[in-house]
């Protein structure tokens, strides 16, 4: 198969698994983007809840301390001194989160340290907020010493199977007490996967569309490798087949004007050395062929005198043998007659230039060829008074195997690689080829190879 299939296949599968990667790198950023911001959310709602829900929490329980908290305050002064059994503690308020959570902390202090009934009504007053902000995910509360890490109670009661991704910051209950409350949540992909719903079926669909498409490409390339196969087959056995009839013509030449022409009239004797000469070309075109199908396409380098060889051309197209009414002018501008070119697909490609030039030329068909050197190189421009060809197709027409489509004309016959074959050769020698068309006009194709002077001449 085709290298190049193989090289575009590979390309394919390189971004495609190149798109899978950014699309995992991609979705973990956004997971880790929806943790921090989950987080955050938790963290915000936990506090305030500690802080809104902590009066009612108060003034439901009961129990206090027998001993409370005496508490002085100066009004020209930040400063809070709190005492309880004989020990003082003195607080900025600006500086310790503020007048208020100073007042919540005394308040917790104010309470007995019942941890068990403390958790369970946190947990009431955290839920509920939890909830009011969206927060749905099981979690597991714990009331922490903040001195020792030690827990000194749970919610958990060991059947939540919470893996605990998620860790709140730690929340100060108490200013004596030491006591402070965690919060511990599962990953919640669901709510994260809900939130990106749109995005991520987008993705698939765009990925599925990607893979639908790389599918198709294989299909249609695996269709184009087989017709392009076939016709490789039926070209090669096309060109076997043509060799065994040309050489009995050939043979059928040879043995007439071996026989003698004296008989003949000038004009005959012209049509036949014509007719041999042509067959004799075609011959050992396919013969060239033959080595090209089997060995692929080589340059052999060669003296080639061009004016001789573009004559020798010129008199094959006999307006008899071409069945219409020719002329071909050609305009010679060289210094050297003698070039450097391959003698067989040289002349092949240039005939079959001049031969285009007939075939899509009117009656009758007027043909111009010039030779000239122009920097260094040989260039010969072929310009006929044909239909012309569309400036949309000027460069599909040196494609193999295309051919333009006139309707339900048939009177120019072919298979589409004769222009195709020209440009090979050509490129082979280093040279271009040129097309100037106007559509109802004509046609021009310039061919220029670098002149290579022999040292002799």
């Amino acid at each position: 198969m085709n290298r190049k299939i193989h090289v575009t296949w590979g390309v394919s599968i390189f971004a495609i698994l190149c798109l899978l990667i950014f699309q995992g790198f991609w979705l973990n950023r956004v997971i880790e983007f929806k943790k921090a911001e989950y987080l955050n959310l938790i963290n915000t709602t936990l506090s305030g809840a500690v802080e809104s829900g902590f009066e009612e929490y108060v003034v439901r329980n009961q129990s206090r301390l027998e001993e409370p908290i005496s508490v002085s305050v100066k009004s020209n002064e930040n400063f809070i001194k709190l005492i309880l059994k004989g020990d003082t503690t003195v607080l900025n308020y600006n500086q310790d989160n503020g007048y208020l959570s100073v007042l919540r902390k005394i308040c917790y202090d104010l309470i007995k340290e019942q941890s068990e009934e403390n958790v369970h009504m946190l947990d009431s007053v955290c839920k509920s907020i939890f909830v009011s902000k969206g927060i749905k995910e099981k979690y597991v509360l714990e009331l922490v010493n903040t001195q020792t890490g030690d827990i000194i109670a749970s919610t958990d009661n060991g059947s939540s199977k919470i893996e605990r991704h998620l860790v709140s910051n730690m929340v100060e209950l108490g200013l004596k007490s030491h006591h402070g409350v965690i919060v511990y949540f599962d990953m919640p992909y669901k709510t994260f996967f809900t939130q990106m719903t749109g995005v991520l079926i987008s993705s698939f669909v765009l990925f599925v569309l990607l893979i639908v498409c790389f599918i198709y490409q294989i299909k249609t390339i695996l269709v184009q490798y087989q017709i392009s196969k076939i016709r490789e087959e039926f070209m090669s056995s096309m060109v076997h087949e043509l060799k065994l009839p040309l050489s009995a013509v050939q043979n059928a030449f040879s043995g007439i004007i071996s026989y003698g022409t004296e008989n003949l009239k000038d004009a005959q004797r012209t049509l036949l050395n014509a007719a041999h000469k042509r067959v004799d070309q075609l011959n050992n075109f396919v013969y060239k062929l033959l080595i090209v199908w089997k060995q692929g396409f080589k340059i052999s380098w060669n003296r080639l005198n061009l004016r001789e060889t573009i004559d020798s051309l010129v008199a094959l197209f006999d307006p008899m043998l071409m069945g219409k009414n020719v002329s071909i002018k050609v305009d010679y501008q060289l210094s050297v007659d003698v070039i450097e070119a391959d003698d067989i697909h040289f002349p092949n490609a240039i005939s079959n230039l001049i031969e285009n030039a007939i075939k899509y030329s009117g009656d009758p068909a007027k043909v111009e060829i010039e030779c000239k050197e122009m920097d260094g190189m040989v260039v010969i421009a072929i310009k006929d008074n044909g239909i012309g060809i569309p400036e949309k197709l000027k460069e599909k027409i040196f494609e193999r195997y295309y051919r333009i489509h006139r309707g339900r004309s048939t009177d120019v016959h072919g298979f589409g690689i004769g222009l195709s074959y020209v440009k090979q050769v050509i490129e082979a020698h280093e040279g271009v080829i040129r097309v100037e068309s106007e559509v109802g006009v004509g046609t021009t194709f310039t061919v220029m190879i670098p002149l290579v002077k022999d040292e002799n001449d």
